[in-house]
């Protein structure tokens, strides 16, 4: 039996890679686990495949956990196929890797074909991530749930980083306890991070509403102790995301899927700078680059204070 798991996602990936292992020990108690990373030794993958896959005497069940395998060279590649070929039905295989395998690399071409198990675990998308995050909540404290804005703000909070999402939904239901989770419990302990407020002072520029964008951006400057300049450098990095998704969509690829594989962006965020194309075209994104530029010389310069210059960004946007 082959498992083959790949994926960007490394927090899920390798608890899943943990789950099988536990699974395996649970249901032959006698058995035998051996790790092989070939990060470490990448020469010898096949070889201590074979060796720890190799029944002795007495047969016993085997699993063979390893890692980091299926981008080798293809020399060493051949030689692993090869030697999986000669493994006993005793042996089970789960293959990971964490760093994304191209189709074409070996053995992963193999594996996929011969696997019997594959799994993914793709960076997760919005409506999964919040699903994930009730999960996680519901693993500490069951009767727990979310408000639907509760659930949006951690969501916005920690993006699709299962990790954090996972430690922070398990924080916030412990707290609770019992009943519904509210935007202010989140509050308590999540804080959104400098980019989320950016996305949502965008938000409020998109909606018209400039006196709410700078109300989040100026708060932001002053809890943050990079204050504007940083901010300065937020914006310019968004803008400049909006104008990677600007290109896309302008050449007609417009599913946020389709632009977060073509731009190498999250799929979470290339959704986001997706719904805001409407309000960005690309005259107003140039102009707003031109205008972070000058205003931020200027600040620099000591010509302009920088609250000042926040808020003539906003208001000349």
């Amino acid at each position: 039996m082959i498992v083959l798991l790949t994926g960007k996602d490394r927090f899920r990936l390798v608890r899943r890679r943990t789950e099988l292992r536990l699974g395996f020990l649970s249901k032959y108690p006698d058995g035998t686990v051996t790790v092989i990373d070939a990060f470490e030794k990448p020469g010898s993958v096949a070889a201590a495949i074979a060796e720890a896959g190799t029944s002795g005497l007495f047969s016993t069940k085997t699993l063979l956990d390893v890692r980091e395998a299926l981008s080798l060279p293809t020399d060493e590649a051949k030689k692993v196929r090869e030697t999986l070929k000669g493994l006993g039905d005793d042996v089970s295989v789960v293959f990971s890797q964490t760093v994304a395998p191209k189709a074409k690399d070996e053995p992963y071409a193999f594996l996929r074909k011969q696997a019997g198990k594959t799994e993914s675990f793709d960076e997760l998308p919005p409506r999964e991530a919040e699903a994930f995050a009730r999960k996680e909540a519901m693993a500490v404290s069951p009767s727990v749930s979310f408000s639907r804005d509760a659930l949006s703000f951690l969501i916005a909070a920690c993006g699709t980083d299962s990790a954090r999402l996972s430690s922070e939904a398990a924080k916030v239901a412990l707290f609770k306890g019992e009943g519904e989770v509210s935007r202010a419990d989140v509050e308590t302990f999540v804080r959104e991070q400098p980019q989320e407020k950016v996305f949502a002072a965008l938000d409020a520029l998109v909606a018209g509403n400039r006196g709410r964008a700078l109300e989040l951006l100026l708060r932001e400057a002053r809890a943050d102790s990079g204050g504007v300049q940083k901010l300065f450098g937020l914006l310019a990095w968004q803008i400049r995301e909006l104008f990677r998704v600007r290109g896309e969509f302008d050449r007609g690829n417009t599913r946020a899927d389709d632009i977060a594989r073509a731009t190498g962006m999250k799929p979470y965020t290339a959704g986001k700078l997706v719904a805001r194309m409407g309000a960005f075209p690309l005259p107003r994104l140039k102009r707003a680059l031109r205008l972070l530029a000058d205003l931020d010389a200027d600040m620099k310069s000591g010509k302009i204070d920088p609250e000042l210059a926040l808020t003539l960004f906003v208001e000349k946007l």
